[in-house]
């Protein structure tokens, strides 16, 4: 079963708008999706990601699938822009869920966009800037209706921003009202910091699901770690140079290092994802 929802954009990436993306989706020939399912190979341990840079370590309750094959499952399965695969590195599922399962993927990238410290952590007001991000939200809803999308609207905090200073990783989750969907929509958010840049982990879900992520959340954080050298605690002014982007850059893409001042933005696969999810909570 495959349904026709609409996808749903979050916070990530600027080249998602272009145009040639979506008509990718549009003209691709017709696969054989059960096929292309079963073709997947699913591994769990220890992953060496990004040339050495991250390792990931998968335990058995959960699986991974790399970047080559998640780019098919959230393109061909998921139904996205191919866009959305830029610096992908794979998809986390539970150890029994397969796509069509209502259990949140996690959507795990590398954005080798520079580092970030962490001065800012105890001096951001976050309800401010949430208030800030919703009344700047109808611009990208008018974004997204153009590109042939519904409505995806911020509402709120899900789970306040939170940062885990010893894992060197903040945390939050949004709450969004959905053209396509009865259920409010959950985008759990992950960034953990680097030398070089962050890992964005992002699950996906709808907000009776987010108690599941939250218990979860100990596991998922600890599956990333970047390897010696790359790790947060090894930057180097003198060598990287200096930087001006922090934690708030994270969650609202605004104070970016001054060479990418664009506000970000993701598409992930609600498409058929969503819409099989509201099946499952309607059964």
């Amino acid at each position: 079963m495959r349904s026709t929802l609409a996808a749903a954009f979050l916070l990530f990436t600027h080249s998602l708008f272009a145009q040639d993306a979506i008509g990718n989706k549009e003209e691709g020939t017709p696969l054989d999706i059960d096929s292309l399912i079963a073709s997947f190979q699913w591994e769990t341990g220890s992953i060496g990601l990004s040339e050495g840079v991250i390792t990931l370590d998968v335990p058995p309750t959960h699986k991974f699938l790399e970047s080559e094959q998640a780019y098919h499952l959230l393109v061909d399965v998921w139904e996205n822009p191919p866009g959305i695969t830029d610096a992908l590195l794979g998809v986390v599922l539970q150890a029994e869920a397969d796509p069509y399962s209502d259990s949140p993927p996690y959507v795990v990238y590398y954005e080798e966009s520079g580092y970030v410290h962490d001065r800012d952590a105890d001096a951001i007001d976050y309800d401010s800037k949430l208030r800030e991000m919703i009344s700047e939200d109808s611009l990208s809803n008018i974004q997204r209706q153009e590109l042939g999308y519904g409505s995806l609207q911020l509402i709120g905090w899900a789970s306040p921003p939170f940062y885990d200073r010893p894992r060197k990783a903040l945390h939050w989750a949004n709450e969004m009202v959905s053209d396509d969907s009865e259920r409010n929509v959950l985008n759990y958010n992950i960034r953990i910091l680097g030398r070089h840049g962050v890992v964005v982990i992002n699950a996906l879900g709808s907000m009776d699901q987010l108690s599941n992520v939250k218990a979860e959340l100990p596991l998922v954080l600890n599956m990333a770690t970047f390897n010696e050298g790359y790790r947060h605690e090894d930057y180097d002014p003198s060598i990287d140079g200096d930087s001006r982007r922090g934690l708030a850059s994270l969650i609202d893409g605004k104070e970016e290092v001054v060479k990418d001042t664009i506000k970000r933005f993701l598409v992930i696969g609600v498409g058929a994802f969503l819409g099989l999810l509201i099946t499952f909570i309607t059964l």
